[in-house]
């Protein structure tokens, strides 16, 4: 039987913030405690945690944080991702890609968020 992908969990520094930069795509982030959060979207949990969290239940954890794992998010169109990657690079997101057309048929963007996880913007081109 293959296994699902249920939860992806991020480190992130600050919970605050994290929360506030994640609204700018429209997620409303639940406290789990004072050292988690999360945001459920159809099959998927993503949670974001802190290194003192992350701790508790990974003991090889040695502190990294973000930069190389992608979460693709769906845009409603190319305008989206246009409208979207502006947004978050305004919150304070680093542009990794600009928004551009790309030879998988997507418009498609890549920012990193404040910790440096990185955000996949994409809608199929019309």
């Amino acid at each position: 039987m293959p296994h699902s992908v249920v939860q992806v969990n991020l480190i992130v520094s600050d919970l605050a913030r994290t929360r506030e930069f994640y609204q700018h795509l429209g997620w409303d982030l639940l406290a789990m405690g004072d050292r988690a959060a999360r945001f459920s979207g159809d099959d998927l949990v993503v949670a974001f945690h802190l290194p003192e969290f992350a701790q508790a239940w990974d003991s090889g954890y040695r502190g990294a944080r973000g930069g190389s794992s992608v979460i693709d998010v769906d845009c409603d169109d190319s305008e989206a991702v246009d409208a979207t990657f502006s947004s978050l690079v305004e919150a304070g997101a680093t542009a990794r890609q600009s928004p551009n057309d790309t030879f998988f048929g997507c418009r498609y963007a890549v920012i990193a968020d404040p910790d440096g996880n990185l955000i996949g913007l994409k809608a199929p081109l019309a």
